[in-house]
């Protein structure tokens, strides 16, 4: 036989449905939900903005055909900019019209994605279709060696030490990498010597 539990809250809610019940039907307070709309905010026809970094740059990694380049733009109102790149290659990650609305003093970032390496210009336009500003950007080929070279003198022993060093990039977990250096060094008044090293690493 199933036992049912009553609580003192129970008890006194039973009562009081109970007392609603003898003295007539139980009245609810009205509730009155109103959707809200945000208000847009206003925006300002642009008359230039700020483009950061200065210099707009990228590079195709190893093994890979395309890059990322991504900036900032600053404006002082609240306003909308439309995007132009020269080139096709240059794709931009967002509306297809190229529209970036803009809040005052907020860095907005903004992407596009370079199909291949190559040199072109981004205009910035406000939305009478006016130039306010320009983004020229170069997107670097990848990699085939890095070098480095180094220059180093000893005011105790007066000898002078030069290198240079070249190295294979980096492509894959089981591609091997070859590295070679030339290292000079003179002592005065006659003593000459150097090195040679070659590395394979795997």
């Amino acid at each position: 036989m199933k036992t049912t539990v009553l609580t003192a809250a129970s008890f006194s809610l039973l009562a009081l449905l109970g007392s609603g019940q003898a003295q007539g039907n139980l009245v609810m307070p009205a509730v009155s939900i109103r959707p809200t709309t945000a208000t847009p905010v206003p925006t300002e026809l642009a008359r230039q903005v700020l483009v950061q970094p200065a210099r707009l740059e990228a590079a195709v990694a190893p093994g890979y055909t395309t890059a990322p380049l991504t900036f900032t733009l600053l404006s002082e109102v609240a306003t909308e900019v439309y995007l132009r790149p020269s080139d096709p290659r240059l794709v931009f990650r967002g509306p297809k019209d190229g529209q970036v609305s803009l809040t005052p003093y907020t860095l907005q970032s903004v992407s596009f994605l370079a199909m291949t390496a190559h040199n072109g210009v981004i205009d910035i336009l406000n939305a009478a279709g006016e130039r306010i500003a320009q983004a020229p950007y170069t997107v670097f080929s990848p990699k085939s060696v890095n070098q480095s070279a180094s220059l180093t003198f000893s005011p105790l022993t007066q000898k002078t030490s030069l290198g240079y060093s070249v190295s294979s990039t980096w492509t894959g977990l089981r591609e091997p990498a070859f590295s070679a250096g030339i290292n000079l060094g003179y002592t005065p008044p006659d003593r000459l010597e150097g090195t040679i090293s070659l590395n394979v690493r795997w």
